[in-house]
This record gives structure tokens, C-alpha cells and sequence, in this order.
């Protein structure tokens, strides 16, 4: 009976398994009526993490996403996915600075000296390159994201498995951390308790896509 109904409903497969985990990572799982705006809520050290589906087009793939308040330090890091990157494609930054990841992934950043600052953690690394899949880890205008795009594409479907979920879960707190003693990501509750002005921290919530709920 199982098989049938994951065979008519194949995302009941997927909510089952981001309701496991959402229950073992202390999450919040929200389930609206149309499947695609489910999303798990998970409180980290004053952000909130976001696990939900990105749709542009035809294209659908898993996000985790947490906001802050930042500077202006962008990164993008590509995992590919156990592959090696040829020689050839391999970036000379990541050659000269962080041998143990260029054969591994591709960077794109504006500040090679923040970059390192992150990097420098072992254990950001670590995790980077036991990533069991492709990945896309960005750091944006107000946000940091984890997807699975594989470099160079758009979509690469909808993570299920409960494992590379935690391994990606794992893999962007290492990075919120790293932002954080660098100086480029300061959460919501970091704001709210540095300054009592109640107006300017509303300003600055609604100019990083914020809201005063997001404070745990």
C-alpha cells in the first residue's frame, strides 16, 4: 500500500523525510496546502535557517537559507560533487591559498582577503569537501545559501535524503560561523540586543529582507 501511495503522491516521499528531519535537528516543519510552500524552520544562534524548494521556470531544487545582517563580502563556492576538477579549470587562488580544496570545488568572490579569513577554518573545509553531492554555497546580499546546483546549471532536482540533508545543514552552520568571526554576518537577536533604536533596527530588518519575528 505504501509503494502505491508514494507511487500516486511521489513528494510524500520528501515530506516524510524533511518531517524526520525537522524532528531531529529541532525544527518547525510548516505545511501549506500546495506541497512546494512546505519549508522547515530551524533556530541557530540567533538566525533562523530556512529549508525550502527554489522554483525559477522548470527549474526546482532544494535551498537552505539563513539570513543576517552583512557587509558587503559575496562569495560563491561550486561543489562538485566528489569529482575532481581537471587541472587545467583549477582556480589559482584556491592553488596558491588552500591546496586540499582545489581539486575539489570552484570559487567566485570580491574579497580574496575575507575568503581566506573563512577558509582558514579546518573545519569549514572539512565539511566543503565531504559534501556528499554538487552544491552551491553563496553569500549574498543579506543571506547565505546552500543549494544543489552543480556548477554551471540551474537545477539539480529535490534533496530526500535525510543524511545530505543533515550534511548540508552541518555544512552552512560551519559557514554562519565563519562568517560571523570574520566580522560579515550579524544575526537578528546580535542587532536587536547591540541598540535600542527601535526605528533604525526596523530600517535595517527591512532593508535585509527581515522581519521583527525573525529575532529568536
Amino acid at each position: 500500500m505504501r509503494f502505491i501511495e508514494n507511487t500516486l503522491h511521489p513528494d510524500r516521499k520528501r515530506q516524510q523525510h524533511w518531517r524526520q528531519f525537522s524532528s531531529e535537528v529541532g525544527g518547525i516543519y510548516i505545511s501549506e496546502s500546495d506541497s512546494v510552500g512546505d519549508e522547515v524552520h530551524i533556530p541557530f544562534r540567533g538566525h533562523r535557517i530556512t529549508l525550502g524548494m527554489n522554483i525559477e521556470g522548470r527549474a526546482v531544487r532544494t535551498v537552505l537559507t539563513a539570513r543576517y545582517l552583512s557587509d558587503d563580502f559575496l562569495f560563491r563556492i561550486f561543489g562538485w560533487g566528489g569529482r575532481t576538477v581537471p587541472e587545467m579549470e583549477r582556480d589559482p587562488y584556491l592553488n596558491s591559498e588552500f591546496p586540499d580544496l582545489a581539486s575539489r570545488v570552484k570559487v567566485e568572490f570580491n574579497n580574496a582577503k575575507k575568503l581566506t579569513s573563512l577558509l582558514a577554518h579546518v573545519d569549514l573545509r572539512g565539511f566543503v569537501i565531504a559534501a556528499p553531492g554538487y552544491f552551491t554555497l553563496e553569500a549574498g546580499p543579506g543571506q547565505l545559501c546552500l543549494d544543489n546546483r552543480a556548477h554551471g546549471c540551474e537545477e539539480n532536482g529535490i534533496i530526500t535524503d535525510v543524511h545530505h540533508l543533515h550534511a548540508a545543514l552541518k555544512l552552512l552552520k560551519c559557514a554562519l560561523l565563519g562568517m560571523e568571526r570574520i566580522g560579515s554576518a550579524l544575526s537578528a537577536r546580535d542587532l536587536w540586543r547591540a541598540t535600542t533604536d527601535l526605528p533604525r533596527v526596523r530600517d535595517i530588518f527591512q532593508a535585509n529582507g527581515l522581519a521583527l519575528s525573525d529575532v529568536a
